[in-house]
Order: C-alpha cells, then structure tokens, then sequence
C-alpha cells in the first residue's frame, strides 16, 4: 500500500464517522432524548470540527426546524 492509498483510506474512514456522528445527531433529535444525552452527542460532532452554523443548517434539513432550535439554545448554554 502506497502512501496515496493510505491518504484515501484515512479520509474515507474519517468521512464516514463524520457522517454517523451527525446520523446520530439526528436520530437523537427525533426520538426526542433529554438534553444530557443530546449535549453530549453535540459535543462529539463539534469535536470532528463542525461549525456551529453547520450544524445547525444541517439539523434544520434532516430533522425540523423545532430541532435546529433546541440545538441552537444548548449550544449557547455551552
């Protein structure tokens, strides 16, 4: 394996946890968890380096604007 290959391999792999923390934003958002477990679950995501904003727009789009809402308000109590 090549240094390119190796490049690729990180890359994809960090690409999909990046896409399961957010899944796992999302599903927490919709089966309505306490705030406790969806702060810590926010935390995770912005730790993979996701901008606020990002966040938000995101959770707007998969989930509901409500959602995007209660997201914002904890992130302001970080």
């Amino acid at each position: 394996m090549n240094d390119d290959e190796t490049d690729t391999t990180k890359t994809t792999a960090k690409t999909l946890w990046s896409e399961t923390i957010l899944e796992i934003l999302y599903e927490t958002l919709r089966r309505n968890k306490p705030d406790q477990e969806l702060l810590g679950v926010l935390k995770e995501v912005q730790q993979k380096g996701f901008k606020r904003d990002y966040i938000l727009e995101k959770v707007a789009r998969k989930v509901d604007e409500r959602s995007a809402t209660r997201v914002r308000h904890l992130l302001n109590k970080q």
